[in-house]
């Protein structure tokens, strides 16, 4: 064959092999990974926390789309957040605590994988973008420094870095991305206070630093705390002793006044610039932080009425169901909407059983003459979980 030929071949060989164009080598995307980025965060931002948390279960990509932070502030900006609660109970005889979720749409709580390695009690929770931290408490009848993280979106549980000492019942909270974690430690034990006592968790780079502080008086365990203002933490101690922390821009602390009744104030939140909080006989209490003078929210004189036999609507034995029983709400928070969130526990005898209820009130702040008055409304009331052994909030 003449160089022509040889010419001619081998530029037919050469088109042959040449490698395909790059848009037809890459297999199309179909459904919802066909769209643009911004349009398939828009798209699955919309879809409730429980929904994703079902389409993170069906692929690995799925899973980290939604618990991308692109995702997070995209959800807040068009204001998809849904009232979602992560409810974590003690179920006796069981020595590990069970998690559920209580949405608005099902009321009632929903089982979601639990944590077999959790301490059994006194943790403290932190809540951020992504997830639940459960820092400390007591495991066997010993102070924790294990920490573990549950992922709200795919509710799976991995461990993270262990803090420097053992804390249980401490002073946990979020403030400028960072986790400040305050006392719960034993005061005996403890050789240097002033660099012992607090420590900060860093979520990005997972580690651990003490910070040090000189407070004014030695604080243990540490009742209540709530953040106010997004930079001070308020608290009271087991003495009833209150005290302000703040960490921006330094760290200082502050005493300040005691409680002016006698009455245990169990479990407090922040609405604007007012502490709520709980006290005997179902009675909600709020006050000024720097006060303390605690009044009783008014308006629920019907809601303290039906705590004592779960609902009005419920039909009583000839026989008192609740011999020797004390109403306790277990937990006051607060949801997205501004409106207090409360749980009880009603124990009944026939049957004999346990009933946790759920409550959410809104409130108003109204003067009158000089003094002020907070009212409450009953938003929604119910019973959210049922179960034959003892329950522990």
């Amino acid at each position: 064959m003449d160089a022509s030929g040889n010419q001619s071949i081998k530029r037919r060989s050469g088109r042959g092999c040449e490698a395909p164009p790059e848009n037809k080598r890459r297999k199309k995307e179909s459904g919802l990974w066909s769209l643009p980025d911004e349009v398939l965060v828009s798209c699955v931002a919309q879809v409730s926390r429980v929904d994703q948390a079902a389409l993170s279960l069906v692929s690995k990509r799925y899973r980290s789309l939604i618990a991308s932070p692109e995702m997070v502030r995209t959800r807040r900006l068009i204001g998809c957040t849904d009232a979602t609660f992560y409810v974590c109970l003690r179920i006796y005889p069981e020595t590990s605590p069970r998690w559920f979720i209580l949405t608005c749409k099902r009321r009632r709580l929903s089982p979601i994988p639990s944590n077999p390695y959790q301490a059994q009690g006194s943790s403290s929770f932190v809540v951020v973008d992504s997830g639940i931290y459960v820092i400390g408490g007591v495991r066997n009848g010993k102070r924790t420094s294990d920490v573990w993280f549950l992922e709200c979106f795919s509710h799976s549980w991995r461990q993270a870095p262990s803090m420097k000492m053992a804390r249980s019942s401490a002073s946990a909270h979020l403030v400028d991305g960072k986790i400040y974690v305050f006392g719960g430690l034993s005061l005996r034990d403890d050789k240097d206070y002033s660099t012992t006592w607090a420590e900060v968790f860093d979520p990005n780079t997972q580690t651990w630093v003490p910070l040090i502080l000189e407070p004014k008086k030695k604080i243990g365990i540490i009742f209540q705390s709530v953040v106010i203002e997004g930079k001070k933490i308020y608290a009271v101690d087991r003495e009833k002793q209150s005290f302000t922390i703040s960490v921006l821009p330094t760290v200082s602390t502050s005493v300040g006044k005691l409680d002016n009744k006698p009455d245990y104030r169990n479990e407090w939140c922040v609405i604007g610039k007012m502490l709520f909080s709980c006290a005997n006989l179902g009675t909600i209490v709020w006050c000024e932080p720097d006060e303390l003078d605690w009044k009783e929210v008014r308006g629920l004189d019907v809601l303290k009425n039906c705590h004592l036999f779960g609902s009005r609507r419920h039909k009583l034995p000839s026989t008192p169901a609740m011999v020797g029983f004390r109403y306790q709400i277990r937990k006051l928070c607060t949801n997205s909407a501004g409106n207090i969130v409360i749980f009880w526990v009603a124990r009944k005898q026939y049957p004999e059983c346990s009933e946790l209820w759920s409550a959410e009130i809104s409130v108003e702040r109204r003067s009158d003459g000089g003094s002020d008055e907070v009212w409450g409304y009953i938003e929604r009331i119910g019973l959210v979980f049922c179960f034959c052994l003892c329950l522990k909030l």
